[in-house]
């Protein structure tokens, strides 16, 4: 099992991290760290690598730089405690796989990454004894706010694949998105989404009942995915009511032309401030605790 994932800031040229502790345990051989760079969703960057700077006890931080070859990280005493390589991975050329070789106890551990190149680069990674193990995803979901209609509609929540391994989502199509309640399903999802990757699943809303005062309603989602962090696939999204600006409906009893619906301060907030009345006048959800005249 991964037991450090971790995710930077976006960082400018030259800019460093601050020193991010990991594990190593007492009678491990070896400790692989696979960081994948990231300039903006579906680009491959492929630009310069960055330094990786390793930390062992009171020992000066070593830099670690791909393609290199092996270098010595002292531990407290001076004294060599392992040897550190960088490579770029076949798999993905924004994919760096660092290996530590372990000769003696040392702790704590402390990594940093610097980025070298011009553009702001975000930098995700897995660190564990087992290489396999550093082959994860990681979804990153957008934050969305579905529009509520008086007839069904279609939306699109995104999602970018920031980790190292392909992201699979497992809902079904015709599956209910959200918790009890929710008026969306799910219609379509992506294929496994490869690293760097941004796809949408998309979803068809029926429309949202608001009562008085409640002009949206909000519902929480986990995705089925196989990320390894539930909290990645947890999605809390609101359903929102339209209040689109509409003309006055004359043949429900309007004479008075109002074009726009204009919301009256609550707890007025059903009255249009421009002719009076009620919001059903303008194909608006009406106010449920008077008639409108």
């Amino acid at each position: 099992m991964v037991f450090e994932p971790f995710r930077t800031s976006r960082l400018a040229e030259n800019e460093t991290t601050s020193p991010m502790e990991f594990v190593v345990l007492l009678d491990a051989e070896q400790t692989f760290l696979r960081t994948i760079a990231h300039l903006e969703a579906n680009v491959v960057h492929g630009g310069a690598p960055p330094t990786f700077l390793i930390k062992a006890g009171l020992g000066d931080p070593t830099a670690v730089e791909e393609g290199a070859g092996p270098v010595d990280i002292p531990g407290s005493g001076g004294t060599s405690v392992a040897t550190a390589d960088c490579r770029r991975t076949a798999e993905d050329i924004d994919t760096y796989l660092v290996t530590v070789n372990h000769s003696a106890p040392s702790g704590p551990w402390l990594l940093q990454i610097k980025n070298n190149e011009p553009e702001a680069l975000e930098f995700v990674g897995f660190i564990s004894h087992m290489e396999d193990e550093t082959l994860q995803p990681w979804a990153d979901f957008s934050r969305p706010h579905l529009q509520g209609s008086e007839t069904e509609t279609t939306h699109g929540i995104g999602v970018h694949n920031v980790g190292t391994a392909p992201l699979i989502i497992k809902d079904a199509v015709g599956s209910l998105l959200g918790d009890s309640g929710s008026p969306c399903t799910i219609t379509a999802r992506p294929n496994p989404i490869s690293p760097h990757d941004a796809r949408a699943i998309s979803v068809k809303c029926k429309p949202l009942t608001a009562g008085r005062g409640e002009r949206s309603q909000e519902f929480v989602h986990t995705f089925s995915t196989n990320d390894p962090d539930l909290a990645h696939s947890r999605v809390v999204f609101r359903v929102v009511w339209p209040r689109f600006p509409t003309m006055c409906l004359t043949d429900e009893g309007c004479f008075a032309k109002c074009k726009r619906f204009v919301p009256r301060m609550p707890p007025d907030e059903f009255q249009c401030e421009t002719c009076f009345h009620d919001a059903g006048f303008h194909g608006l959800p009406s106010d449920p605790d008077h008639t409108p005249f």
